[in-house]
Parts: C-alpha cells; sequence; structure tokens
C-alpha cells in the first residue's frame, strides 16, 4: 500500500470512525448557544492572574494566557459563527467586569486594524513588484534587439520573471491568507463578553456520546 492510499485509508477511519467526535463540528455542537452563537468558557480560579502584571497600572490588560486561550479555542469555530465568551470561576466587581470587557474589544480591534494594514501592504508590494516586473521584462526584450551580453539579458529575464510572479502570489495566495485572518479578526472583535454572575439562560447544554 503506497502512501497515498494509507493517508485516503486513515482519513476515512477519522471521518468514519470514533474519533469523528474530535471534529470541528463536535466541537462547535457542543458549545453552540441557542441564539446560534458559540460560546467559550475562561475559568479564572482564585489564584489565577487576571491582568497582566506589567501593563500600567489602571490600564488593565489582560494576562496574556487568556487571550492565548481564548484564540486557541476560537481557532476552531467557522468564522460564520459569532463568539460568546464566558468568564467565570470568581465573583468580580462591575469595575474588573467593565475592565475586562474593555480589554478584551480593545485587544480584538487592533488586530482588525493590523491585518488592514498588511491587506494594504500586501498589495502595494504587489503593485511596485508588478511594475518591476514589468519593466524588466520590457527592457530584456528591448535590450535583445541590440546587445549580446547573454549573462546579463538572462538575469534581467530572471528578475523581471521573479516580480511578476511574486506580484502574483501578493495578490492571489498571500491576499487570500490575509483576507482570511482579517475575517477572523472581526470574529474576534465582535465577541460578546458576559460573566458568571450574568447567569445566562442560554446555556449551552451538555450532550452525550452515545457511541463507545
Amino acid at each position: 500500500m503506497n502512501k497515498r492510499e494509507v493517508l485516503k485509508e486513515r482519513m476515512t477511519a477519522l471521518k468514519n470512525g470514533a474519533t469523528e467526535k474530535y471534529s470541528n463540528k463536535h466541537f462547535v455542537e457542543q458549545r453552540l448557544m441557542p441564539d446560534n452563537t458559540v460560546r467559550i468558557d475562561v475559568m479564572l480560579p482564585p489564584e489565577t492572574e487576571i491582568f497582566d502584571p506589567l501593563s500600567p497600572v489602571g490600564y488593565g490588560k489582560l494576562n496574556p494566557e487568556i487571550y492565548a486561550y481564548i484564540d486557541e479555542q476560537a481557532y476552531f469555530i467557522p468564522a460564520e459563527y459569532d463568539i460568546t465568551v464566558r468568564f467565570a470561576g470568581r465573583t468580580l466587581s462591575a469595575e474588573e467586569q467593565r475592565t475586562i470587557d474593555r480589554s478584551v474589544h480593545e485587544h480584538y480591534n487592533l488586530q482588525v486594524y493590523d491585518k488592514i494594514d498588511d491587506i494594504r501592504r500586501n498589495r502595494m508590494l504587489g503593485i511596485f513588484l508588478l511594475i518591476f516586473g514589468a519593466i524588466a521584462l520590457a527592457a530584456y526584450f528591448f535590450l535583445t534587439l541590440y546587445s549580446k551580453q547573454e549573462v546579463f539579458l538572462e538575469i534581467v529575464s530572471i528578475v523581471g520573471t521573479f516580480s511578476v510572479w511574486e506580484a502574483v502570489d501578493c495578490w492571489l495566495i498571500q491576499g487570500h491568507e490575509r483576507k482570511t485572518e482579517l475575517n477572523n479578526a472581526l470574529q474576534m472583535a465582535l465577541v460578546k463578553v458576559i460573566f458568571d454572575d450574568d447567569k445566562p439562560e442560554d446555556k449551552p447544554e451538555e450532550k452525550s456520546d452515545s457511541r463507545p
């Protein structure tokens, strides 16, 4: 059995076997709320440092480990779902809740604008590379009429072709990746933050798995 057949067999087993319970679909179903949002629970035991001790006093930047956990959970949630982040595990004052809510939205809004800047820079780089490549290729075809320096002409041809291909990569491949990253950042920037004291009635129900 070759590698392709082995891979196909394992993918089939993954889709149809017991490991299906670890799929993204199952992950979302277990956390789906009646309003069609997916909830991420962040537990805050008493010993957990909520705010980054290095942030300025009164600023209230969240502990980076909290963001890392939220991002880890959100990675498995498709972009078409809205997300609710629920903090639980300890009683928080109204001021702490406001600070956490502000910090979460500020953190992910900054990411949105950072992704927008990335897309803008990538677009400008693509335009520059395309223009540079076009000029280099035009110079190559022009010089072939008058110059016999084959090595130099070959270098100009390679540089021009490489620049054009890099421009295509910027727009098609990297551009698509950056738009996907922007979409994910927008999903996180629009999260709803709730707290244990809110006691929402629409908590996700624990769904039993009848599979062995």
